[in-house]
């Protein structure tokens, strides 16, 4: 064996193993920050979507460098700590309250609403009394559905140690992307240009725009849809619909929120109250077929008119995000199609040698 077949199994040698030390390197990194990847994406979401707000605080706060970032995420704090921890604790201590209450209700009371219904009113009344009246039945319908009614209730008690420990951990984050954000940002885009040059920078810009598309979609849609429930709510007589109306428009920041509002409310009316059937049923079918559909159909809109996406793909991105990520994936969903579309049409963008 010659020396130069020596120093050619060498380099080989050396290869694999800086490729095998390389690949550990990145497994361990990744083991030790995976716990931190569901609240740094918040975090990037949260200062993405309120960076323009945050740049107008940095102007206005005092000049020592973390009075504003420190102002911005004890403001989001508030917010979160609200609407992710306290507001689902108290709605599900409503909803339990309306469903004793419900039970605890009279069987006649409760049939009554159903005769004034067309044709069929007097039937429903006569076969709702005869399974409320028997104990056994009104027993075993109140032990089947018990547990899905407060099923929320046990999941939110079980799971409020890890949502503190989240937000938490996103509002260290947030703290230090308004902080260092800036800097952050154009050292990952030189990287980039080091990589794979201009073309891959755009990257950035992309997943900007369409994380704050998908965030600015949210609260219009989220709008939309407290007001719609409002209008849902005065036209069928609940009480107080604009609370109700607000309550929903923060539950629609979650996935399926907007009935944890309406399909109580539906329920009250039809079997706690002496307004007509009608009442309850149609604020039913409007909460399912205006409120809760129109934010299929506002959200890819709106996402798409801010990213130049079209609303086909937006929509398929929204439920696909929102399928493996959950809430995050309203974010995530849209950004990564919208990346995958920009590395198509760089793919796919004629060369210069077959111009010529």
């Amino acid at each position: 064996m010659n020396e130069s077949d020596q120093r050619e199994r060498y380099r080989i040698a050396l290869r694999i193993l800086t490729g095998a030390l390389s690949i550990g390197f990145m497994v361990s990194l990744w083991v030790i920050v995976r716990p931190f990847w569901l609240p740094l994406l918040w975090a990037i979401v949260l200062t993405t979507t309120t960076w323009p707000t945050f740049e107008r605080l940095r102007h206005r706060a005092p000049h020592p460098p973390f009075v504003a970032p420190l102002i911005s995420t004890l403001i989001l704090g508030i917010i979160l700590v609200f609407v992710v921890v306290s507001l689902p604790i108290h709605i599900t201590s409503e909803v339990k309250a309306l469903a004793r209450s419900i039970r605890e209700t009279d069987p006649q009371q409760i049939a009554n609403a159903f005769t004034s219904i067309p044709f069929v009113g007097e039937l429903l009344a006569a076969g709702v009394l005869a399974f409320l009246s028997d104990p056994g039945s009104l027993a075993a319908l109140i032990e089947e559905h018990q547990s899905v009614i407060f099923s929320f209730a046990t999941s939110a008690a079980r799971g409020i140690f890890t949502t503190t420990v989240t937000i938490f951990a996103s509002l260290v984050g947030c703290f230090i992307l308004y902080r260092h954000g800036e800097v952050l940002i154009t050292q990952l885009r030189n990287i980039l240009v080091r990589l794979g040059g201009d073309g891959i920078a755009k990257l950035l810009d992309t997943a900007h725009v369409t994380v704050r598309g998908a965030a600015y979609s949210v609260l219009a849609t989220a709008v939309a849809q407290g007001v719609l429930a409002g209008v849902g709510y005065y036209v069928s007589g609940a009480p107080t619909p604009l609370l109700l109306g607000a309550l929903t428009l923060i539950l629609s920041f979650v996935p399926f929120g907007p009935p944890v509002i309406y399909a109580p409310v539906t329920a009250y009316l039809l079997f706690a109250t002496d307004l007509p059937w009608y009442h309850g049923v149609g604020l039913a079918v409007w909460g399912t077929l205006v409120v809760s559909t129109v934010d299929n159909i506002l959200r890819p809109v709106f996402i798409s008119q801010t990213t130049k996406l079209s609303p086909i793909l937006v929509f398929v991105g929204v439920l696909g995000g929102v399928a493996s990520f959950g809430l995050l994936g309203v974010f995530i969903g849209p950004a990564l199609i919208a990346i995958a579309q920009l590395f198509w049409l760089e793919l796919a963008r004629p060369s210069s040698s077959s111009m010529t």
